[in-house]
C-alpha cells in the first residue's frame, strides 16, 4: 500500500493539485488492495520466504513484475508531482517540498534499489536488510524542515569565515578517514611535511578557487545567510535614503538594502509617473506577469504604504484572484509606496533565497522601510520633473531667435542664451558682470522692471549695434520671484527686428514704385498739354511769323507752358529714389550754415525767423551731400509752412555718446506751429498724404527714405503738451574720430 498512499500524499502536499485525480487514486489503492491480498493468500506474487545463512531467499511468482511495474509506476509518479509543484511554489512551500522531496528521493532511491530492483534482477533479497535505514536521512530532512520552518524562527548567525572553516575541518576529515582506510600505512611514508598538513592545504586551496566560491555563493550562503540587524539596517537606509536622486537610483538603493537584510529572489519596482495612470519599471529584472493597476486597486483607500503578504488560500472576494495571480507570477510580498493617499510606486519581492518565509519581524522591517521608501521616492520624482523641466526650459532657449538674459536682484548677469551671444555680443565671461555691459536701453527695461516702476511688453525700440550700427528690437521684461513671492531677479526677451524693417523698406520701395508709376503716368498725361500747344505755336510759325496777333499770343502763352513743364520737372525730381546717391564723409556744421543763408531771406518774408544752434566741431558723418541738403531743406520748409501766422523756427545739431562706444549726430528743427493732429501722426510719412491744400505730399515720404538710406532714424513729436509746434529729430551713426598727427 505505501505507493498509492505515497502518491496520494504527492498531491495533497503541501497544497492539493489537479493531479492525480481522485478516480487514478481510486483505481491505485483498489489495484495496490488486490495486489496486497494476492501476496498473502496467493502464489502469484511471492512464495517459499525463508532466512537463510545468505539471506532472505524468496521465489517470485508470474504476477511479481506486474507489481514491479505498479510499484514503479506510483513512486515515479509520485515523484514527478513533487517536482513538478518544486518548480512551481515559492517561498515556504518551495522550501518544504524541498527538504521532503530530497529525503524522498533519498528513500526511494535506496529502497526500491535494495528492496526491489536488485531482488528483480539476482532473484535474491540479501540486501533487503539495507532498506530500512534510508528512512534515516529522511526522517532526518523532514524533522530539519519542521524546527526551522514551522516551529521556531531559528536564526543562527554564521559568519562567511566560519563558514569556510567549518567546510575546510569537514572535507579534511573525511578525506584524511579515507586515506587511512584505503592505506594503513599513510602516515608512515616520508614526506617533507605531514600528510595531513598537506592534505588540509589542498583543501584550503580548493575551497579558495573560483568554483567553490561559486558554490558557496549559490548554495551554502543562501542557508546560512540571516542579513545584519533590522535596528542597523534601518539606520543605514535612512542615510542612504535621504539624500536627493532620480527614481532609477532609488531603486537601486532599495533593491541593495533588501538584498543585504532578506536576500529575496526577485526584486521589482515599478513607479507610477504624476501625469498618467502608467508605470514605470525602474529594476533591471524582467518584470513578473502582473498588472500594476490590480496593485493599484488593492490600495485604493489604504495607508500610504501598505505590506501584502500573498497568500490566495488567505483571501476572499475580489482579492482571491488577485493573489492567485501574484503567487503564479512568483510574487511573495508587494509593498505600496504612497504619499498623502496617492500611489506611487509598487515594489514587489520573490520568496528568500534562503527559503525562510517572510516572518513577523521581516514584515515589520519591509513596513519600516516601506515609509522612508515613499518620502524618498516622492522627492525623487519631484527632482525628476525639477531636472526635465529645467532641461525642457534650456532647450526652449537655446532653440529662441530672441535674445533672453537674466539678472539678479544685484544686477549681475545670471544667465543668457546663444541668441544674446549673437545679437547683444556677450560671451560666458559676462557671466556675473553688472548689466552695465548691454545696451542703455537694455539695462534701463531690467531696471525698471526690478524696481516695478514699469514693465514694458513687446516695446519697440533702437540699439547701437557694435558693428551693425543701429538695430530695431522689440523688448519684453519679466520679473522673477523665489520659493517665498520676493523678487529674485528680472529678464528681458529682445527680439531682432532686422529682417522686419528689411521687409518694410522693400514693401516700401514696392509701393514707391507702384506710385512713381501711376505718377509718371499722369505727369506725361500734363506734360502732353503744354508740349501740344507750344508743337502748334512752332507749326504756324512760318505761316504766320509775321502776324502781330500771333506774335502777342506766342509771347503771352509760351512761357506759361514752359514753365508747367518746369514745374513738372520738379516734381519728377522729387521722385527720385534715395539709394542713387554716393557716400563720402560729410561734415554738418558748414552744411547747415548753408542751408539757414539760403533760406532765410524767403523765411524772413514770412514773417518767420530761422535761429541755428550749432557747434563747430562735430564729429563728422557719412553721407550724400545733395541729399542731405534735401532732407533739412524739405523739414525746414514744413516748419515755416506750419506757422502762416510768423514765428521762429529753431535748427539745433550736437551729439551725443552711443550705447556701443561710437556718437550719434542729432539734428532738431523746432518750429512753434499749431503741430500735427494726433489722428493724422501715423500717417505723415504715407506718399501723397498730405494736409495742406497745394501740397504733393511727397516731402516727408522723401525724408524718411533719405534718412533709411543714411541710416539714421527720423522722428516727428510734438514739442510741448500745451503750447503746439513740432520738433523733428535725425539721429545720425557718427564716424570714429580721426587719429591726432604726432
Amino acid at each position: 500500500m505505501i505507493p498509492a498512499a505515497f502518491l496520494a500524499f504527492s498531491g495533497v502536499f503541501p497544497a492539493t493539485s489537479r493531479w492525480p485525480t481522485a478516480t487514478i487514486l481510486r483505481a491505485t489503492l483498489l489495484f495496490g488492495g488486490t495486489l496486497a491480498v494476492l501476496s498473502v493468500g496467493t502464489r502469484l506474487i511471492a512464495y517459499d520466504i525463508s532466512q537463510t545463512a545468505t539471506g532472505i531467499q524468496r521465489t517470485s511468482g508470474p504476477l511479481f513484475p506486474v507489481f514491479t511495474t505498479y510499484f514503479l509506476a506510483c513512486m515515479i509518479a509520485a515523484l514527478s508531482v513533487f517536482i513538478a509543484k518544486w518548480r512551481r511554489e515559492r517561498g515556504l512551500p518551495r522550501a518544504q517540498l524541498q527538504y521532503l522531496g530530497i529525503g524522498m528521493m533519498i528513500l526511494s532511491a535506496g529502497a526500491v534499489t535494495v528492496n526491489l530492483l536488485i531482488p528483480i534482477v539476482t532473484g535474491r533479497s540479501t540486501l533487503s536488510w539495507l532498506g530500512p535505514y534510508f528512512t534515516l536521512p529522511f526522517v532526518a530532512l523532514v524533522g530539519h524542515a519542521i524546527i526551522r520552518h514551522r516551529l521556531m524562527d531559528l536564526r543562527i548567525f554564521v559568519s562567511r569565515g566560519l563558514a569556510y572553516a567549518l567546510a575546510m575541518a569537514t572535507a579534511s576529515a573525511m578525506l584524511i578517514t579515507g586515506a587511512r582506510l584505503i592505506s594503513p600505512a599513510w602516515e608512515a611514508e616520508t614526506f617533507f611535511v605531514h600528510p595531513n598538513l598537506v592534505i588540509v592545504i589542498i583543501v584550503a586551496l580548493a575551497i579558495l578557487s573560483s568554483p567553490a566560491q561559486q558554490f558557496f555563493g549559490r548554495v551554502i550562503d543562501p542557508y546560512l545567510y540571516r542579513g545584519t540587524g533590522y535596528s542597523t539596517a534601518l539606520r543605514g537606509a535612512t542615510r542612504r535614503l535621504s539624500r536627493l536622486m532620480q527614481p532609477v537610483e532609488l531603486a537601486s538603493e532599495l533593491r541593495q538594502i533588501l538584498v543585504e537584510v532578506l536576500v529575496p529572489e526577485s526584486f521589482t519596482m515599478l513607479v507610477k509617473s504624476f501625469e498618467s495612470e502608467s508605470f514605470e519599471q525602474l529594476s533591471a529584472e524582467a518584470p513578473p506577469d502582473v498588472d500594476p493597476r490590480i496593485l493599484a486597486q488593492l490600495h485604493a483607500g489604504q495607508p500610504n504604504t501598505m505590506v501584502i503578504v500573498v497568500n490566495p488560500d488567505a483571501e476572499s472576494g475580489a482579492a482571491k484572484p488577485i493573489h492567485q495571480a501574484m503567487r503564479v507570477a512568483g510574487v511573495e510580498i508587494a509593498v505600496t509606496l504612497g504619499r498623502r493617499g496617492q500611489l506611487l510606486g509598487v515594489v514587489l519581492l520573490g520568496p528568500r533565497r534562503s527559503g525562510d518565509a517572510y516572518f513577523k519581524n521581516d514584515l515589520v522591517f519591509i513596513e519600516s522601510l516601506a515609509d522612508l521608501a515613499s518620502i524618498a521616492l516622492e522627492n525623487a520624482l519631484l527632482y525628476r520633473q525639477r531636472i526635465q523641466m529645467l532641461e525642457y526650459s534650456d532647450r526652449l532657449l537655446e532653440s529662441l531667435d530672441s535674445a533672453v538674459v537674466a539678472i539678479d536682484i544685484g544686477g549681475k548677469i545670471t544667465s543668457f542664451n546663444p541668441a544674446a551671444t549673437k545679437l547683444l555680443g556677450l560671451s560666458d565671461e559676462y557671466l556675473g558682470a553688472l548689466m552695465h555691459v548691454l545696451p542703455s536701453e537694455i539695462g534701463w527695461a531690467l531696471v525698471l522692471a526690478l524696481s516695478g516702476g514699469w514693465h514694458p511688453r513687446e516695446v519697440e525700440v533702437t540699439i547701437d549695434h557694435a558693428t551693425r550700427g543701429i538695430l530695431h528690437v522689440i523688448l519684453s521684461t519679466a520679473v522673477l520671484h523665489d520659493d517665498e513671492n520676493r523678487i529674485s531677479g528680472a529678464l528681458v526677451v529682445v527680439t531682432d527686428l532686422s529682417a522686419v524693417k528689411a521687409l518694410e523698406r522693400n514693401q516700401r520701395r514696392v509701393e514707391h514704385l507702384a506710385i512713381m508709376a501711376s505718377f509718371y503716368a499722369g505727369i506725361a498725361h500734363e506734360i502732353r498739354n503744354p508740349l501740344a500747344a507750344i508743337s502748334n505755336f512752332i507749326a504756324m510759325l512760318p505761316d504766320r511769323f509775321d502776324d502781330p496777333e500771333y506774335r502777342d499770343t506766342a509771347v503771352r502763352i509760351l512761357p506759361m507752358e514752359v514753365a508747367r513743364i518746369v514745374r513738372l520737372a520738379d516734381r519728377l525730381r522729387l521722385m527720385a529714389p534715395s539709394e542713387g546717391g554716393k557716400l563720402s564723409v560729410v561734415s554738418i556744421p558748414p552744411l547747415l550754415h548753408d542751408i539757414v543763408a539760403i533760406h532765410s531771406p524767403t523765411a524772413h518774408e514770412q514773417h518767420v525767423k530761422i535761429e541755428l544752434h550749432c557747434p563747430e566741431e562735430l564729429p563728422k558723418i557719412q553721407g550724400d551731400p545733395g541729399q542731405l541738403v534735401q532732407l533739412f531743406v524739405n523739414l525746414l520748409r514744413n516748419a515755416v509752412e506750419a506757422m502762416p501766422d510768423g514765428g521762429t523756427v529753431t535748427i539745433e545739431a550736437d551729439h551725443a555718446p552711443g550705447k556701443a562706444g561710437s556718437d550719434s549726430i542729432i539734428v532738431r528743427v523746432i518750429d512753434d506751429g499749431c503741430g500735427i493732429d494726433p489722428t493724422v501722426r501715423a500717417k505723415i510719412f504715407d506718399p501723397f498724404f498730405t494736409t495742406k491744400p497745394s501740397g504733393t505730399g511727397l516731402g516727408l515720404s522723401i525724408c524718411r527714405e533719405i534718412a533709411d538710406f543714411h541710416r539714421a532714424r527720423l522722428s516727428l513729436f510734438p514739442r510741448s503738451m500745451f503750447d503746439g509746434g513740432t520738433i523733428a529729430e535725425v539721429e545720425f551713426p557718427s564716424l570714429p574720430p580721426e587719429p591726432s598727427p604726432l
